[in-house]
């Protein structure tokens, strides 16, 4: 939140004022404030203290043309309804010079020139030596020169030059305007004073002064986004990233989502905090709607979607980053990552195809060629087409086991043993110690009824991996299985058993073990282990464990 001290000057005798002239009070102060400091507090006090005041009194013509002023800064309404409201602020009193030229305002603002100049000259015969006014109306004077499609004339220019002058004359004699000068003067002054004070002690490493100078500062001016930048260095520099976060986060507030300062907080977030999911989303958010056209900034959305799993939002996000640049493949390659969360497997198809087609890098190439392998294995169960795809990644990457692995299981699913082992091999001659290549090799042994083989290739995965409980509870099957070796096999899953306690299938052939001993009280309390740990964990039919168990005790 921002830090903010509201002081109110004492007003002149409250008990001759009535209560919407009390609220108006506050509501100009507020707005003066907003003007020089930017802050959201004060832009909220005075929107509501100026709509409390019409409750109060319709006839306050000022409330109403300054309240359309606020609510059309902060993006609440449009020109149409600002427009009314100052209408209004005229009907109820044709004679407040503001009203018009307010009215001329946003009149100009949507381009209706001649009834702006109008409003203008009325509110200049209201009260001539108004400067505001002059100098608005050779700017509206100029806009129209600006957009017209008619031939230009001499006068036009004239008119312009003429208020243009005046009012610059008259500034030097306009209260409201040498209040405001002076005001601002102040301010440089006391932000002057507080940027030497706060860098002399950054300078001498008593960043913690710095901090307390600036944060003291903040309220006391109205240029706090640089104050609030110069506390967010020193809570990075301190390791301090949620301050700093809040500083950062202050200053878009204050700038009113400036791009650049939108561009900072992500760029910290991403950097710092990138957990802060919802609040990167928000920012990009910000960033897309000032620039719709910003493929990037879907694109980012999209991947953060996808980490909060929210797969509809991330395929809007993706699509719209496709809508302005339909040719990216790592928007084709996301869109389509999208389409497989959501089972849409064909469109995800035909986008990872476009994008292999681009090739921007063929590293980058290579990962998408898998990831549609993958799709036509696993999901089309084309493994023809999938092995294809495989051996064109190949192709183009230098990281070749894990595609040599990918082939070879596929290989394996589909009972070709022969070609599975070949490229588990080819995928251990890059990768000599990976544990999960060598249990797969003896799983593909084990299928051929090499089984000394097996063992070598299963104890080999678990003396590089000690806590591999998949390859003790395999290897404990071989020896079971392939073997007749009860107790040895006992003892490999009881290890697979102490690695992963809930690991259902080691349970289960631990009590075959059991059982081939003629331990059937033993083995009865293992196959029950199995079959409550099942019900949760699903590994196996539990009618399978069922039979195993009643059968233990039939005559």
């Amino acid at each position: 939140m921002l830090k903010q001290k509201t002081k109110f000057p004492q007003r002149k005798d409250d008990t001759t004022m009535t209560n919407s002239e009390k609220t108006l009070e506050l509501a100009v102060e507020a707005h003066q404030r907003y003007l020089l400091k930017a802050t959201n507090e004060d832009l909220t006090t005075a929107i509501n203290c100026y709509i409390e005041t019409i409750k109060e009194d319709p006839d306050q013509t000022s409330a109403y043309y300054r309240l359309a002023t606020l609510l059309h800064k902060n993006g609440q309404i449009g020109v149409e309804s600002a427009i009314e409201q100052c209408k209004k602020a005229v009907k109820i009193n044709p004679n407040d010079a503001n009203a018009h030229m307010y009215l001329g305002y946003f009149l100009s603002l949507n381009s209706e020139f001649d009834k702006a100049k109008e409003e203008f000259k009325i509110a200049i015969k209201l009260k001539p030596s108004a400067s505001r006014t002059r100098l608005v109306l050779a700017l509206t004077c100029l806009e129209k020169i600006k957009n017209s499609t008619e031939k230009k004339t001499v006068n036009d220019f004239t008119n312009a030059l003429y208020y243009g002058i005046t009012g610059t004359l008259m500034s030097l004699f306009d209260k409201a305007s040498i209040k405001m000068l002076l005001r601002n003067i102040t301010d440089d002054i006391n932000f002057t004073k507080y940027k030497a004070v706060g860098e002399f002690f950054e300078k001498i490493n008593s960043e913690k002064k710095a901090y307390d100078v600036y944060l003291n500062a903040v309220d006391n001016s109205k240029k706090s986004i640089s104050l609030y930048e110069r506390m967010a260095r020193i809570a990075i520099k301190k390791n301090r990233f949620d301050i700093a976060f809040d500083c950062l986060n202050n200053v878009v507030i204050l700038s009113d989502n400036d791009p650049m300062k939108v561009v900072n907080i992500i760029e910290f977030v991403e950097q710092y905090q990138n957990d802060k999911i919802d609040e990167l989303i928000d920012f990009y958010t910000i960033l897309a709607n000032k620039y719709p056209e910003l493929s990037k900034c879907y694109y980012e959305l999209g991947h953060l979607y996808l980490k909060k799993d929210e797969k509809i939002n991330a395929l809007s996000a993706f699509k719209l980053a496709l809508k302005y640049d339909e040719n990216n493949p790592y928007y084709q390659n996301s869109l389509a990552y999208a389409y497989v969360q959501l089972e849409q497997y064909d469109s995800a198809i035909e986008l990872y195809k476009k994008a292999l087609e681009a090739n921007p890098n063929d590293e980058w190439t290579s990962v998408v060629a898998q990831a549609l392998a993958a799709i036509y294995h696993q999901i089309k169960g084309n493994s023809e087409a999938a092995i294809s795809m495989l051996q064109n990644s190949l192709l183009l990457t230098k990281n070749k086991s894990q595609i040599h692995e990918a082939i070879a299981d596929i290989y394996y699913d589909i009972e070709n043993l022969d070609n599975a082992i070949e490229y588990y091999n080819l995928a251990l001659n890059e990768d000599l110690d990976n544990p999960k290549i060598y249990s797969r090799l003896a799983m593909a042994y084990w299928e051929k009824d090499c089984i000394e083989k097996a063992i070598i290739f299963y104890s080999k995965a678990i003396e590089l991996d000690s806590s591999y409980d998949i390859a003790y509870n395999n290897l404990g099957v071989v020896f079971l299985d392939g073997l007749g070796d009860a107790n040895r096999a006992a003892e490999y899953f009881k290890t697979a058993i102490e690695i992963n306690p809930e690991y259902v299938l080691a349970h289960f052939n631990l009590a075959r073990s059991h059982e081939i001993l003629n331990e059937k009280i033993t083995a009865a309390k293992q196959y029950q282990k199995a079959l409550n740990l099942n019900k949760e964990k699903n590994e196996l039919d539990n009618k399978i464990i069922e039979e195993r168990l009643y059968k233990l005790f039939e005559a």
